[in-house]
């Protein structure tokens, strides 16, 4: 938060703060909030209990933040949360976004003037975007496949990576394909627990997340490619492990002698509303005009099961994620 303090000097003794997405977050995301000026820790807060609102302390034993704010200048604080544990049977919930705002109203935040030592209750207002929590996530980044060779199939070779923090589970990918005197089709993604794409993950038979080869669809190239050859209908994969996927056209027609092909891997462009399904992986992937591409969860509250759990509202989708753009990742291969 920037602070201005005008005519005079002022000493910043409190700041009130408060949790203003509450529709979609809960005291009880939150252990403490820090505030820093700079590196130097300056005060603590904290939301008890269902209160959204919370007033400084100092640290050291002091009551006051003793924060100076020089005359016509501008004073920046930095505003730290330690989250809650997110699990089963724990505090936090998993795909909250949490936003806390100074509260400015009446005397929650104040300050004297250095010259005039009068108490000046503060003006003004902000509107942070806050953070969205998980108890884990994946991390992207696409993985050395030859550009040259487009006749073997293989379209893209990219690595997902759990958090160190806890499991993470994919019921979905979605790829768009670009082809130049050529065409491909009998596609479907393959995953492997090694760099060298030749052990294939246990959790699908053979290592195929489709249980059956697809096709791209007549009205545009692209392919969705949900994890329907497990009993579980989801990929799993455990914290701080990489999986390797190859996607691979099993069916490859060229037209000429030198043809090509552009795959990209799916992201997506914004956080999915809630409304207008019961949050199941089916659910996420079908809502929102099927906008949601890329569909996962950090089995931040239970157990999974795509076919079992209705109301769960942990799938979410790929909007965010480290190494994922919105733009997607794209990988070009040649003949």
């Amino acid at each position: 938060y920037k602070f201005h303090a005008t005519n005079e000097a002022i000493n910043l003794t409190r700041l009130g703060l408060k949790l203003t997405n509450t529709a979609s977050s809960s005291p009880k995301d939150l252990m403490q909030v820090t505030i820093w000026d700079g590196a130097t820790q300056v005060g603590s807060a904290t939301f008890i209990g269902t209160n959204v609102n919370a007033t400084s302390t100092g640290v050291n034993g002091n009551t006051n933040l003793n924060v100076t704010i020089p005359k016509d200048t501008d004073k920046t604080l930095t505003v730290k949360i330690d989250l809650a544990n997110i699990g089963s049977g724990q505090p936090a919930t998993a795909g909250h976004l949490i936003a806390i705002d100074a509260d400015t109203n009446g005397t929650n935040t104040q300050g004297t003037g250095t010259d005039s030592g009068s108490t000046l209750n503060a003006t003004g207002s902000t509107s942070v975007n806050g953070v969205r929590v998980f108890k884990s996530f994946p991390t992207f980044a696409l993985d050395t496949l030859s550009q040259s060779g487009a006749s073997d199939g293989r379209l893209m070779h990219f690595k997902v990576t759990a958090d160190s923090k806890g499991d993470i589970e994919i019921y979905q990918f979605k790829f768009n394909i670009g082809t130049s005197s050529m065409a491909v089709s009998a596609i479907n993604l393959y995953g492997y627990s090694d760099s060298a794409y030749s052990t294939p993950i246990s959790q699908v038979a053979n290592g195929q997340v489709a249980a059956s080869n697809v096709n791209p669809s007549a009205s545009a190239a692209t392919v969705t490619i949900a994890a329907s050859n497990s009993s579980t209908n989801y990929i799993t994969i455990p914290a701080g492990t990489t999986r390797y996927f190859e996607l691979k056209a099993n069916t490859v027609t060229t037209s000429g002698a030198n043809y090509s092909v552009n795959t990209t891997l799916l992201g997506d462009n914004t956080y999915p509303s809630l409304a207008g399904f019961l949050g199941t992986a089916s659910g996420i992937a079908g809502g929102a005009s099927n906008a949601n591409d890329f569909v996962w969860s950090d089995n931040g509250s239970s157990t999974n099961s795509t076919a079992a759990v209705t109301t769960d509202l942990q799938w979410t989708n790929g909007y965010g994620l480290v190494g994922l753009p919105s733009s997607g990742l794209i990988q070009n291969r040649t003949q």
